[in-house]
Formats: C-alpha cells, sequence, structure tokens
C-alpha cells in the first residue's frame, strides 16, 4: 500500500473531512507535488481535467456525489465506489497512474465532443448535472464513451437522438441507434464495497509514519461494534510490526487471513475483500428484457449493458471463463431475448472493471451466435465486450460495432491529438507502459469485426 499522501495532499484532505473545504476535482487529483509520475505535459492536462469537468458538471456536483444528503444522512445517496478511481486516493503502488490515465479518459471525451459540437452533448450535460445519481453518471460516461469510439472512427454521432416513439435515445453511431443500460452492484454488493472503503481507510491511516504495508484478505461484512474491535486488532498488530520487524497475521471469525508486513509493498501486492452472493445473470436478464420491452416503439436499436455489477471481475465461474465461453454463455443467456423482441438489432454487453500491468494481449472469440473482443486499455484497464447480434439481419451494423469496440484501446491518443496533446498518454507519464497497437483506428486488422451468422 502507499505508505502516505504528499503533505499537502494530506492537509487538503484533512481539510475536507472537517468539513472546512469541499470536495473538487482539483483535490480528487491531487497535488502536483504529489503525481510524480506524471511529465510536465501531464502535469497541464490534470490542470485542463480539472478546469473540464468542473465546467462540465458544474462545481457543486461532485460534493453532491460524494458527500451524504443531509436532508436523509443515508450513505446510499452517494456514489459508492466513486472515490475508487480518485488517482490520489488509489491505496496500491502503482495504481495511481492507472487512475490518472482513467481520469483523463472521461475529461477527454466530454471535452473533444463538446469541442466537435456533437449534437446532443449538451443534453447530456443538462441532465448529468440535474440528477446526480449513479445510475445517471454511469449512463452519461457510457454514452459519452460510445460517442468518442464512433467518432475516431471516423462516423457521424450523435447523442440524445430523436426515436421514432418521440422521445430521445442515447447514442447514434453512423446507421447504428443504441440504447444503452448501466448494470451497477447490487445493495448486498455496494453495502460491502462501502464496508472495504472505510477498512481500507483505517489501514491507510496506520501505514502513515510506520514503514510498513498490508496484503492478504479483508474481512467480512462486519457490525460496528466487529469493526471497532477489528480496527483495535489492526492497530495493535500495526504497532507490533513496525517495532519488531516482523510481519504479523489476522485472522477474521470467518478465516478470513490479513497480514502486515514491514517495508515497502512490492509490485502487484493486493488486499482482497469478501465474495458477495448475488445472481448477476438474473439481474442481467431482467434489466435488458426491461430495456427491450421500454424501447419497442424506437424502431431498430441495439441494446448496448455497460456492466459495473461485477459479472466480470468478481472471483465467479463466470469471471474465470476463458473469452469463449464467456461469449457463448452470455449468446445462451441474452439470445433469447431477440426473438421475443424484433425490433432489437442486438445486444452488447461490456465490462472494464479489471486492471492488470502489463496488459494482456488483444483476443477475439468469433462463435456461432457471437463475437467477443478482449482489448487492453491504456494504461492498465482490459476492456471485454461481447456482441450478440441477430442472425442474418443487419450485418454491416454488427461489423460497425465490432469495429467500435477494435478502435477503442486507441480513441484515447485520437481524442487528445484532438485537444492539442499530439504525442498521446505516452507523453503524459514519466514511465509509461501505454500499451502500442499495430491496427489504425479505423481499418481493424484481418480477422476482426468478421459477421457473425
Amino acid at each position: 500500500m502507499i505508505t502516505g499522501m504528499h503533505p499537502r495532499d494530506i492537509e487538503i484532505w484533512r481539510a475536507i473531512d472537517q468539513g472546512l473545504r469541499a470536495i473538487d476535482w482539483e483535490a480528487w487529483f491531487g497535488c502536483p507535488e504529489g503525481a510524480d509520475y506524471l511529465s510536465p505535459a501531464g502535469h497541464e492536462v490534470t490542470a485542463r481535467a480539472v478546469a473540464g469537468l468542473t465546467a462540465f458538471f458544474d462545481s457543486r456536483w461532485l460534493p453532491k456525489a460524494v458527500v451524504p444528503s443531509p436532508a436523509r444522512g443515508q450513505a446510499s445517496d452517494t456514489f459508492v465506489g466513486l472515490g475508487r478511481h480518485a488517482p490520489v486516493l488509489q491505496f496500491m503502488n502503482g495504481a495511481a497512474p492507472g487512475a490518472w490515465v482513467e481520469a483523463v479518459r472521461w475529461w477527454a471525451a466530454y471535452a473533444y465532443l463538446e469541442k466537435a459540437g456533437v449534437p446532443g452533448i449538451a443534453s447530456v450535460k443538462r441532465d448529468a448535472r440535474r440528477d446526480v445519481t449513479l445510475s445517471r453518471f454511469l449512463h452519461s460516461q457510457t454514452q459519452a464513451r460510445l460517442a468518442l469510439m464512433g467518432a475516431a472512427c471516423r462516423l457521424p454521432v450523435e447523442l440524445e437522438p430523436a426515436k421514432a416513439s418521440g422521445g430521445p435515445g442515447d447514442v447514434r453511431v453512423g446507421p447504428v441507434f443504441i440504447e444503452v443500460v448501466t448494470l451497477a452492484e447490487d445493495q448486498k454488493s455496494q453495502d460491502y464495497e462501502r464496508f472495504r472503503q472505510n477498512l481500507q481507510a483505517h489501514l491507510f491511516t496506520l501505514d502513515r509514519g510506520r514503514d510498513i504495508y498490508w496484503e492478504g484478505d479483508l474481512p467480512e461484512l462486519l457490525n460496528s461494534d466487529a469493526f471497532e474491535v477489528w480496527k483495535k486488532r489492526t492497530e495493535e498488530a500495526a504497532q507490533q510490526c513496525a517495532a519488531s520487524g516482523a510481519a504479523v497475521d489476522l485472522l477474521s471469525n470467518a478465516g478470513r487471513r490479513l497480514t502486515v508486513h514491514p517495508g515497502t509493498a512490492p509490485q502487484g501486492t493486493t488486499l482482497t475483500g469478501d465474495t458477495v452472493e448475488s445472481d448477476q445473470g438474473r439481474r442481467l436478464l431482467g434489466k435488458v428484457r426491461a430495456k427491450c420491452a421500454k424501447t419497442a416503439g424506437a424502431g431498430t436499436a441495439w441494446i448496448w449493458v455497460e456492466d459495473h455489477s461485477g459479472l466480470f471481475h468478481f472471483p465467479t465461474p463466470f469471471a474465470g471463463m476463458p473469452l469463449a465461453a464467456k461469449t457463448d454463455a452470455l449468446a445462451d443467456l441474452l439470445g433469447p431475448l431477440l426473438a421475443e423482441y424484433v425490433h432489437v438489432a442486438g445486444i452488447v454487453v461490456s465490462n472494464a472493471a479489471r486492471r492488470r500491468l502489463p496488459l494482456p494481449p488483444d483476443d477475439d472469440a468469433l462463435r456461432p451466435a457471437a463475437q467477443g473482443f478482449q482489448r487492453g486499455l491504456p494504461l492498465d484497464r482490459v476492456r471485454e465486450t461481447i456482441v450478440i447480434p441477430r442472425r442474418i439481419l443487419l450485418p454491416e451494423q454488427t461489423d460497425l460495432i465490432a469495429r467500435m469496440c477494435d478502435a477503442e484501446a486507441d480513441a484515447l491518443d485520437w481524442a487528445l491529438g484532438r485537444l492539442g496533446v499530439p504525442q498521446g498518454v505516452a507523453s503524459l507519464l514519466t514511465d509509461s507502459s501505454t500499451p502500442r497497437r499495430d491496427s489504425a483506428l479505423w481499418t481493424p486488422r484481418a480477422g476482426r469485426g468478421g459477421k457473425t451468422g
């Protein structure tokens, strides 16, 4: 784990914690002195991203998103997990550059779409400002990402396009009309995620001033009394480890082992949370079915599911499957909906929760009923996308979706180039591990984007 923030960041976050300062994007990114992984050009982009995200969402958005509502005082009012994306709050060694690149990806998408005058971007901005909820935030992020992917493929794009039933849709890329579904974590998972963040924040405070780090398993969900006992045990373990120079183990009631070690955490050190039982497949099917029914009057449309539920990431049998098996499993689950809802041209399920450095090689799974794509996104994100098209109908649209999936890894550099950063992500980091691809954005390699059916 990181053994401490930069003193300036500590001062800023202490003021935020004490209510003396509202959280803002500058605090969220962290002070320049603490971001030693950035080049001078990277620091300039940080300043632009802070200003751009503040202007897009407005200065009141971030405090509303992460601070519980005083009126209701419920933690569920906040964006559970938003803090995990903040570069300055990365607990694991080596994680901050990847989080920074991901945050820049957010800014670059909105900044490019506004600069290019993409139709509908003003509506997306308005909705994001008015509806300060996790579902709206994820929805807006997905709309912007898909529009950027389409633009990077040199295709005309539109946000909030008109549809046959009269109301606005979500995204149009060329001839492809896309309706977005975001699948967030269920309540049990959100409860544990909130608990996990409290655990890590506590361990983070114990690291300060001590040459120690933690690895292993975080405990199962604890009630308030048990949590206080656990905190006292970790405090004692941290003191013992720092004094003796020897590792100390702690076991939870469920047998989950957490170890505090002397020294600095080596690359790849992990803290693993508990597995929360949940039937994500059933939730996914229900959400997609509801969207299919809701869009029945919209004309031909694709349903794009942006998965934030942990379906691809948690230690489940599905998450451990190879890409081809995942592709078949989702085709079996969701394929029957295409027969039930004839206006749906296809269903896409996509997830980029997994972080890995170095990035794995690209992978493609061309299956009888679907296509699977695995792409590494700068700096350490692994995106897996499963495309389930209606057979025979509109093969050119299936090819266009495949082309977008193939282009995404280069879309950030493409957008940065149009925002005055011609050398892309590699120029923004002092020691970049950004993967390079040998395919041009608008010319997929042979064997990619093939037809299914």
